[in-house]
């Protein structure tokens, strides 16, 4: 039985909202939760280019979401805009992970086309499986959203449109707070929930001496492609299998048990 967090100290970079389920989470394990969000969202200024494009979805066509994000901003839209469901009741959904889909079924519509792999690259094989040419592919996504999915859609013959709901917005006003956190060395370990989270630290921690402060301290990505934007960085750190926030928690436990030995 690996241990619990005992105590260790956890920054969490990810947006506000998002970062409460995981500070309980971290609590529980009997960690120490600092919630420092990074990055914040707003819907996207493109009102009516959103709401041409959602006009524009037919029966049997495919509609794509590779956040819970996505979703939220998605049917918010809807309501604002008295857009019926009903006009969805014949399209295909599909969900780049577990949340996403749970999300989209909460709403009313079975999700049928899920990557067993919670990545852009295995959703398009499984939408590419699942399809066919003649339906439209439909992607609603945030703005720094990878275009890897749109690339690969596109090369097998598919006719896609990049619906972009919200923005993701950089939070530069902590990096005066991390800084002293990590001089006082009083962080164990910064997780990154996305590649948004990790460029929104580097840009927060620009022209710091980071390879001094981060001496001490375990980084922690959710996932493979989180782990290769930091890498990307020059930084390694240990990085989950399963890219979930219980899998980055069970993570840091196994990370303590190996320091332990």
């Amino acid at each position: 039985m690996a241990p619990d967090l005992s105590g260790k100290k956890i920054l969490i970079t990810r947006e506000h909202t998002q970062a409460t389920t995981f500070a309980e989470k971290i609590k529980n394990a009997g960690g120490v939760p600092i919630v420092t969000p990074l990055i914040r969202f707003e819907k996207a200024k493109n009102e009516k280019q959103i709401h041409e494009i959602i006009d524009s979805i037919r029966p049997k066509d495919c509609l794509v979401f590779t956040s819970t994000n996505g979703v939220a901003y998605f049917f918010d839209f809807l309501i604002e805009h008295n857009i019926h469901i009903t006009k969805l009741s014949e399209c295909i959904f599909a969900a780049v992970g577990r949340k996403t889909k749970k999300l989209i079924e909460d709403k009313g519509f079975p999700v049928t086309i899920i990557p067993k792999e919670y990545v852009a690259e295995r959703l398009a094989e499984e939408i590419a499986a699942k399809t066919t040419a003649s339906q439209h592919i439909f992607l609603f996504r945030g703005n720094l959203a990878r275009e890897i999915l749109i690339n690969k859609l596109t090369d097998k013959g598919f006719s896609v449109t990049d619906a972009k709901l919200y923005e993701t917005i950089h939070n530069v006003d902590d990096g005066q707070k991390i800084e002293h956190l990590l001089k006082q060395n009083e962080l164990d370990y910064i997780t990154f929930t996305s590649s948004s989270t990790v460029d929104a630290f580097m840009k927060v921690m620009k022209n710091m001496d980071l390879d001094s402060l981060l001496s001490g301290v375990t980084l922690v990505s959710i996932g493979p492609i989180t782990h290769q934007t930091l890498s990307n960085y020059g930084f390694n750190g240990i990085v989950c299998e399963t890219y979930t926030i219980d899998a980055m928690i069970n993570r840091m436990k196994t990370h303590i048990q190996s320091e332990r030995k």
